[in-house]
């Protein structure tokens, strides 16, 4: 069983040189070990495949840790039943790093996701028949359990030169400087995860990365969770 548009959990990001969308399904089924979180990644053809894979990989993990939002904040009929995410990603174009775009954007649509409540008069040990379940006429939003930003940097230290940072890099920078370092941060600075290729300075370097990204997440977090009460607010207002 799944729910109509007014339920609907979308959002657009464009960081970092990429644009993506990302539009939320949502399905009833019972609750059991299966993945709650199921990212389907799409991209345009001009995209290369190595980047859509790579990007997977990072979504996947992510969900894993439930970095997103946990399997009790999707449970309802009083925990018989689960919602089942199924999260429609597509990149629409790239020019620098891919993943801080699509973290964001699978954040965004989380946290612009609203669900009504399930109920059943089906006894506990009879097995529920999802058609008959009845749904509240009411949405709310999920309560995410973190609100995870990607920053991806470029590590160069020119000969005789102190060592740069560069921040949202293009393609081509890629290219020149293969030094890189992605850095997801949570709420309250925590690391969700940091993927490092080359060599990216010594300890104060990294530390100077790190203080940039968690900045980075606090800054992205308040927008959204301020994008999201002013349409409550508004909501409101046609009452």
């Amino acid at each position: 069983m799944g729910v109509n548009g007014r339920s609907a959990g979308s959002s657009f990001a464009r960081q970092g040189g990429a644009t993506v969308t990302c539009n939320i399904e949502a399905l009833l089924a019972p609750v059991s070990d299966a993945p709650i979180i199921v990212p389907v990644i799409q991209a345009a053809p001009n995209i290369p495949k190595n980047l859509v894979e790579d990007a997977m990989v990072m979504v996947n993990q992510l969900v894993a840790q439930n970095a997103f939002c946990t399997r009790d904040a999707l449970k309802t009929a009083g925990g018989r039943l689960t919602w089942l995410l199924n999260l429609h990603i597509m990149i629409l174009n790239v020019d620098g790093a891919i993943c801080d775009a699509l973290c964001t954007c699978i954040a965004g649509a989380l946290v612009d996701l609203r669900l009504p409540d399930a109920s059943t008069d089906c006894e506990e040990d009879i097995p529920i028949d999802i058609n008959k379940v009845k749904l509240s006429e009411t949405f709310h939003h999920i309560e995410v359990a973190d609100i995870p930003v990607s920053s991806t940097f470029i590590v160069y230290k020119p000969p005789n030169e102190e060592v740069k940072i560069l921040c949202d890099p293009v393609s081509e920078l890629f290219r020149i400087a293969p030094n890189t370092a992605m850095i997801v941060v949570g709420n309250n600075a925590r690391i969700h995860r940091i993927n490092q290729s080359g060599i990216c300075g010594d300890e104060m370097t990294m530390k100077h990365m790190v203080k940039m990204a968690i900045g980075r997440q606090k800054v992205v977090a308040e927008s959204m969770l301020k994008a999201k009460e002013s349409h409550l607010m508004k909501g409101k207002e046609y009452f």
